[in-house]
């Protein structure tokens, strides 16, 4: 007889499990009534093949404060914007915002919420030098919108920054690796859903590049179900045992270290997406852009 007390998969079955984290939008309707606007410009269309990101049908007012509120009766958005400040390219703009920490600020209902943590990235970039504007999202169907903070980069164009650092309780990383950071780029196009990817995992600010990371992120739920089915299956048919006879020995040394290549591959894919995986806050209706 042997000991095998390694045999026992429920280190793995825990590390498999993912739970999407859900980002919050704020939780009421941020718009003051009554308070008029000069006429924004309208956005045009992305132009893919040049790579350079925007979002069609998007108004963009320069030099007007947001008519909204931080929070239910709360103060006004006022951003703080910096005469000398100056577009920065898309590797300049990763580097900023991984230096800043907007992002670990704590999400409080009412009080602290994405309107927030968009004017203090904004008004946080404008100190550093790096032209920026406050985005107000609305969404189909819904009374709650959303704030996020964007850039006009040299290179790519306009970037959308999303740090609001709220995600449901028991929200999990997709791999092993440790999240230290809650910025996202946004990914926006008036009609279609409202997505983010990870700074990390963010290749580029357009949107087909959102929609590609959703195929992965489905290939990798596909890889972490048939896991979780062929580790189930092990551990129901190991039953708890930990002393094994040979042949048995050897047939589930084999299975354990087939479902430890899988374990393996599946982290390196969900590190690869980054650190969580966020669901959508809907249908994006309209997008209003302040710098």
């Amino acid at each position: 007889m042997r000991n095998k007390f390694a045999l026992r998969l429920t280190n793995l079955l825990a590390a498999s499990a993912v739970v999407a984290a859900l980002l919050s939008g704020c939780s009421f309707n941020l718009a003051i009534p009554g308070v008029n606007q000069p006429p924004p410009e309208t956005l045009s269309a992305p132009d893919i093949s040049a790579g350079w990101n925007s979002i069609a049908g998007a108004l963009s007012y320069d030099g007007r404060q947001p008519p909204y509120r931080l929070y239910p009766d709360g103060p006004l958005v006022k951003l703080v914007n910096n005469a000398a400040a100056r577009d920065v390219s898309w590797a300049e703009l990763m580097a900023f915002v991984k230096s800043d920490i907007t992002d670990l600020n704590a999400y409080l209902p009412d009080r602290y919420m994405c309107g927030g943590f968009a004017l203090d990235l904004h008004n946080a970039a404008e100190a550093a030098g790096i032209r920026a504007a406050w985005v107000a999202i609305d969404f189909i169907g819904e009374s709650v919108g959303h704030a996020a903070t964007a850039f006009q980069t040299t290179d790519r164009g306009l970037v959308v920054i999303d740090d609001t650092s709220s995600y449901s309780s028991g929200g999990r990383a997709l791999g092993e690796a440790e999240s230290h950071s809650y910025d996202k780029v946004a990914y926006i196009m008036i009609g279609r859903d409202y997505g983010v990817i990870p700074l990390e995992a963010a290749g580029s600010p357009l949107y087909n590049d959102y929609l590609a990371y959703l195929e992965q992120f489905r290939v990798f739920d596909e890889k972490r179900q048939a896991y979780e089915r062929e580790a189930a299956a092990y551990e129901a048919e190991l039953a708890g045992r930990t002393r094994l006879k040979e042949p048995e020995y050897s047939y589930f040394m084999s299975w354990h270290k087939r479902l430890q290549a899988m374990k393996e591959e599946l982290n390196e894919l969900g590190e690869s997406l980054g650190s969580y995986y966020w669901e959508s806050l809907g249908v994006v209706s309209e997008v209003k852009i302040y710098w």
